[in-house]
């Protein structure tokens, strides 16, 4: 596939080669390290688990489940952002 572009993920201790869909990048931005976070525009709904506080009692009642709709935001290394960026750059 031409639209995807292959990069190292390190997850907890293993690294991993995983890609993402190039067409789907709407942002990057770079950090002080070189490393690159690209923004995709994917939403995703997440479901976690936050405490019911009584805001009478102010005690917690146990807990609830919040939906929340994000976008994958992924961090790039400092040698694959450098390839990204290659791949990407407009040249005009």
């Amino acid at each position: 596939m031409k639209n995807q572009f292959f990069y190292k993920a390190t997850i907890g201790e293993k690294e991993y080669v995983a890609s993402l869909n190039i067409n789907k990048v709407i942002r990057t931005l770079t950090d002080v390290d070189g490393h690159l976070i690209v923004i995709l525009d994917d939403f995703n709904e997440r479901v976690t688990q936050q405490p019911d506080i009584d805001i009478k009692t102010n005690k917690m009642k146990g807990f609830k489940s919040v939906r929340e709709t994000v976008q994958s935001e992924i961090v790039l290394n400092a040698e694959d952002a450098e390839r990204f960026i290659k791949i990407t750059e407009f040249e005009g």
